[in-house]
């Protein structure tokens, strides 16, 4: 594509310029930049691209797209949002794949990803050639790539969906986080439909109150009534839905329940291994592989989104039994050994439903309860709280320090913890493992939380190996003496 081009897609028309190079890619890391690319200047979190604008074009970068003029020997696009501007770029650069493919939205506070992979297996049992781009990765047929953040930029977003669509694929399901609507990261993307699933306590370290965070969701409804998407799925359940609807005032709205007192358009009730999946007038109950009756939220949520496609509502819910969990979404851990869990519960409400599902009568319940380092640190004495309510022993430490001290993220989660519930502490995660597995091996049901399916602890700038499953599992051998030799 030329210069030229994208210039006039952007409406900053560049008659002024004789030049009109090739654009052969598009980078926004200026040390990836190679002879044609253009370059866009995005100002990061703690760097600001328009500083290696000059680097770029050593690089042989062929023009620059920047949020004010620069001195440079190549052609400069100035726009007011270069963020913004990304994805619009890419989403012509890429020959707009989401136009070429249904686009399926996942938004919401907890259950994004476990409702994404739902509905990307929904689709996937049914044989449609599905995609899907969520916290834990990418997958569309026979490739799976992983994903730095849960919503990708703009521009390998678009990259991810130009490599599916050209593959086949007709349908793709995107969680959407809070910070990638503020960001500009799915800017370009054509939603077919867009899912909600609730609105809890989280991220006020980056949105300033939790109305700005319901508006920065809701956002993703706005964009599918501005590509005229034909339909949002919302939460009846969660007041939060009414945010949602506004910004998407014309579309076709489709609601579901987990309550059979609570009106909605589907209805999935969670019976322990079975669910009763009550559309209009049709019911039917099916056995489930997985546990929870948030769940079944996910998984209505999830049968709301394929509706809005040509599969038959029958067979649908049909494919339900050969569900299963993403990783780290209460995943049990492959042992006969111990009963130990380990789900990505980082919010109140997250560890609530985590909790409230695992707690029982017949077994001691042991938590293994952390926070981050330097992200939202009003949650943590909540979740202290919520932990102490379930747990018969708490094992509290810490997760991805970053540059904030172990004591003061511990300290936070004890302010809600009840003086009467049993608890050690652990400055180091790695020693909070071992303890858990001691407990396990003991006979006691325990939960890891915090992590899930994350692979890396963050310690200063740092990002260190950190597989909790082989950690656990290791320790559990070690414990029984099964440790093989050296």
């Amino acid at each position: 594509m030329r210069t030229k081009r994208l210039s006039a897609i952007l409406g900053n028309e560049m008659d002024d310029i004789e030049c009109d190079p090739w654009v052969t890619g598009i980078e926004t890391d200026s040390r990836k930049v190679s002879p044609g690319n253009l370059f866009i200047c995005i100002r990061g979190y703690t760097v600001d691209g328009h500083e290696f604008a000059e680097d770029a074009v050593s690089k042989g970068a062929s023009a620059i797209i920047s949020e004010y003029p620069l001195e440079l020997d190549v052609p400069n696009i100035v726009v007011a949002d270069t963020k913004r501007t990304a994805g619009i770029v890419a989403s012509a650069f890429y020959d707009h794949p989401s136009h070429r493919m249904r686009i399926y939205g996942v938004t919401g506070t907890n259950g994004k990803t476990t409702t994404a992979t739902l509905t990307y297996d929904l689709f996937r049992l049914s044989g449609r050639p599905v995609g899907i781009v969520s916290t834990i990765g990418a997958r569309y047929k026979d490739q799976t790539l992983e994903t730095p953040n849960t919503t990708p930029e703009a521009v390998v977003l678009h990259w991810l969906l130009a490599e599916m669509a050209d593959a086949g694929v007709t349908d793709c399901v995107v969680e959407v986080s809070s910070h990638a609507m503020m960001e500009g990261r799915v800017e370009g993307v054509h939603f077919h439909a867009a899912a909600f699933t609730n609105l809890t306590h989280d991220h006020l370290d980056y949105h300033r109150s939790m109305d700005e965070y319901a508006r920065a969701k809701a956002r993703l409804f706005e964009q599918v009534e501005q590509t005229n998407g034909d339909a949002i799925i919302l939460n009846a359940e969660d007041e939060a839905s009414a945010i949602m609807a506004s910004f998407a005032p014309t579309r076709r709205r489709v609601m579901y329940s987990t309550h059979t007192n609570i009106p909605a358009d589907i209805q999935v009730i969670w019976l322990d291994d079975t669910v009763r999946v009550k559309v209009n007038a049709m019911t039917i109950e099916v056995p489930v592989q997985f546990m929870g009756a948030f769940n079944a939220a996910n998984l209505a949520a999830a049968i709301g989104l394929v509706s809005t496609s040509e599969l038959m509502l029958r067979s649908i819910i049909a494919n339900v039994p050969g569900l299963t969990l993403p990783k780290g979404r209460l995943e049990r851990l492959d042992t006969e050994d111990a009963e130990i869990y380990i789900d990505y519960a980082h919010t109140p409400d997250g560890l609530e439903k985590c909790l409230s599902t695992l707690q029982a009568d017949d077994c001691e319940l042991v938590v293994v309860l952390s926070a981050a380092g330097d992200r939202d640190s009003t949650k943590r004495a909540e979740m202290g709280r919520v932990a102490s309510r379930y747990a018969d022993h708490l094992i509290v430490t810490v997760h991805d320090v970053r540059s904030e001290n172990p004591t003061q993220i511990i300290d936070g989660l004890l302010e809600g913890i009840d003086a009467d519930t049993p608890h050690v502490t652990f400055e180091n995660r790695l020693d909070a493992l071992k303890h858990a597995a001691l407990q396990g091996l003991d006979g006691k049901r325990v939960v890891v939380v915090g992590k899930g399916h994350d692979h890396i602890e963050r310690v200063g700038k740092q990002s260190i190996p950190f597989n909790e499953s082989d950690i656990l599992l290791d320790e559990l051998k070690k414990l029984k003496g099964q440790e093989p030799a050296v």
